[in-house]
């Protein structure tokens, strides 16, 4: 049953004051056999809001039609394309319609409901993954005087079995987009139509029944009396918005450059400016009012001579995408994204991941962290989870994904050198077949980022204990060794201390891990501790080495040097020769 719009401003009333242990009302239907539930309280958190560019499983659209059989015929060889109709007669005249103009009808589904108009985007469902992992409806008032057109979100949810939770606010589906990770943008529209309450009291609503913890509700630039943001911007990615351009002269250029400061000042939800990306519409084509299907994006153009160049436009914000235009009845505030509601799929592979970008420190490798939840309820093939990478203009290489719990996976890409540029993208699979990459696109469109190592300098290890004579006499030479290595194989110079107080200079240079031998003559009896010390080409100085002792007990006597200087006294040149025979 369409509810009249007096009684939807009524259970807003009534929703504001209903006890928290109300959870539902019934509404009996009497077009359908099925009952529709509407829910009050919010669906069970977390929530996730599901993003037009996000996986899905088909498209909701309306008889008669506002788009040509060209588009339905496209969107029917990879989707399921549900028709609203309003009866099982009008069924099969549409069914015969689509077999005639190539269909593929094997996709094609119904829904049975009055409707009032074909603009599905603006009073179809809006979807969310609940905290139970399942696909729900969120129901909202629409913001036209249009019954059965507001009824349809409750009818679709209670055809396929979803929860319908019912967001007690005035909305339209064209001012409203998200990023599926927490953030979302309307017009300032959503607060002139909700005036019963403040802004903070919607940016609670939208968090609690959307899980939207950033809402940027923002002038419209357009100076239309839609307002709906699909008219000048939409995303396309996470960290991607899509903003129409203007030639200076045209009457919304302040405007909509204002709008483009906005959010080139504004963080995405990976913590990175968002990438802020144009299409020129000199004439308000409108071509941000596009529909991204999976890897498709269906562009509305209009026979000018500036079409190419928005087509160009999109394929430049998103490469590996198919980007096909086609015409239609298109006006600057109603096109092609107005006229089809993307349905989200229910038993979707999700893989979460914020991206690296700018520059890694890359010392001990990099890690590559995600979430991935399979919300068909099958198990993750774990072998086929992985990250393609690859170094500037390698090829690609695949490092395993890692299983650490709740449904969190990593893997660590090996040291990279310097100044190297890193391209990857991640890839999950799921027992039930589905594959799934991070970006959305994946090899076309990698994530990147540039390595940078800053491995300080160390010094040289603590030298080993010298070795040589032990024991010796004073005035003789005796060779002593050492040796050490440096973590940064830099080259090494040794300093000896000869425990008389008598230091080398730096010897060297050696290589890492290469001997130091050096002699030295002790010219006193006595015990002295050798030792010496390291340090590299950057004067970085290791420890002293343990102390070697060395003991010169005896005098070496010259005895040239003897018979030299008693050469006048032959007795004492008598005793010397019979000392030394």
């Amino acid at each position: 049953m369409a509810l009249p719009r007096t009684l939807n401003a009524l259970l807003l009333v009534i929703i504001i004051s209903i006890p928290v242990s109300v959870n539902a009302i019934q509404i009996n239907s009497t077009e359908f056999s099925d009952e529709i539930h509407f829910i009050f309280a919010p669906p069970p958190s977390p929530v996730r809001n599901v993003a037009e560019f996000e996986t899905m499983e088909g498209v909701l659209i309306r008889y008669p039609f506002g788009i040509s059989f060209q588009i339905i015929a496209e969107m029917s060889e990879d989707i399921i394309v549900t028709t609203i109709v309003s009866s099982s007669s009008q069924q099969s005249t549409v069914l015969s319609q689509y077999q005639s103009q190539g269909v593929n009808t094997a996709n094609c589904d119904f829904l049975i409901a009055s409707s009032d108009s074909y603009w599905t985007r603006d009073y179809g469902p809006w979807f969310v993954f609940d905290g139970n992992d399942e696909l729900a409806v969120i129901d909202f008032t629409y913001n036209r005087p249009r019954p059965n057109d507001n009824a349809i979100p409750g009818t679709y949810a209670s055809s396929q079995g979803f929860s319908s939770y019912f967001l007690p606010l005035e909305h339209a589906g064209g001012n409203y987009m998200t990023d599926g990770q927490g953030i979302s943008i309307s017009t300032d529209l959503v607060w002139s139509e909700n005036y019963g309450y403040s802004h903070a009291q919607i940016d609670q609503l939208v968090e609690d029944y959307l899980g939207i913890d950033t809402y940027h509700v923002v002038p419209d630039v357009n100076g239309e009396y839609i307002k709906h943001i699909d008219c000048w911007g939409k995303y396309l990615a996470p960290d991607k918005i899509l903003i129409r351009e203007v030639p200076i002269t045209h009457s919304q250029y302040d405007e909509i450059e204002a709008a483009v400061s906005y959010f080139s000042g504004e963080l995405s939800c990976y913590g990175t400016p968002y990438e802020i990306y144009r299409v020129y519409t000199p004439n308000n084509q409108p071509y941000t009012n596009s529909l991204i299907l999976n890897d498709k994006v269906l562009v509305p153009i209009t026979g000018s001579s500036w079409d190419d160049d928005a087509i160009a436009s999109y394929e430049a914000a998103m490469p590996g995408y198919e980007v096909l235009g086609f015409t239609g009845s298109w006006q600057s505030t109603d096109a092609l994204h107005c006229r089809a509601k993307g349905i989200p799929d229910r038993s979707m592979l999700y893989v979460d991941h914020t991206p690296l970008y700018g520059t890694i420190n890359g010392d001990t490798g990099i890690d590559i962290e995600a979430t991935i939840i399979p919300y068909s309820g099958y198990g993750i093939v774990t072998p086929s989870c992985v990250v393609y990478w690859k170094e500037d203009a390698g090829s690609w290489q695949t490092t395993q994904l890692s299983y650490q719990g709740n449904d969190v996976y990593d893997a660590t890409i090996f040291p990279q050198q310097d100044g190297a540029t890193i391209s990857y993208y991640i890839q999950a699979e799921d027992q039930s077949g589905r594959i799934a990459y991070h970006p959305f696109i994946g090899e076309p469109d990698p994530h990147s980022f540039t390595v940078e190592i800053t491995v300080t300098n160390s010094p040289p290890e603590k030298p080993t204990r010298p070795t040589g004579k032990a024991q010796g006499s004073a005035g003789t030479s005796y060779q002593y060794t050492s040796e050490t290595t440096d973590i940064n194989q830099d080259e090494i110079y040794y300093m000896w201390d000869w425990g008389d107080g008598t230091y080398s200079e730096w010897l060297g240079p050696y290589s890492s891990g290469s001997s130091c031998t050096e002699s030295y003559t002790w010219n006193e009896q006595g015990t002295y501790t050798v030792r010496v010390k390291a340090k590299d080409n950057e004067d970085a100085e290791s420890e002293w080495s343990e102390p070697f002792t060395v003991k010169m007990p005896h005098i070496t006597i010259n005895y040239q040097s003897l018979l030299n200087r008693f050469q006048y006294r032959p007795m004492f040149i008598k005793i010397i020769q019979n000392l030394f025979e």
